[in-house]
């Protein structure tokens, strides 16, 4: 996994991480941490999917040769 990739993941780990340790206790800054998780992991999610279809369609084409 490059470097880039990697990052993003740590980046919503950590993100998530510091949510739960230090809870924000006015009105808005729980939407900005919850609008930044949910970022990090769609990013995340897409990456990882991304990875998987690309692993399949390599299997898939080194199996048609």
């Amino acid at each position: 996994m490059p470097w880039y990739q990697a990052l993003l993941i740590l980046g919503s780990v950590a993100a998530l991480s510091i949510t739960i340790v230090f809870r924000p206790s006015s009105g808005a800054r729980p939407m900005a941490f919850t609008l930044l998780i949910g970022a990090l992991i769609l990013a995340s999610f897409g990456l990882a999917v991304h990875q998987v279809v690309e692993a399949a369609y390599i299997a898939a084409w080194l199996s048609a040769s």
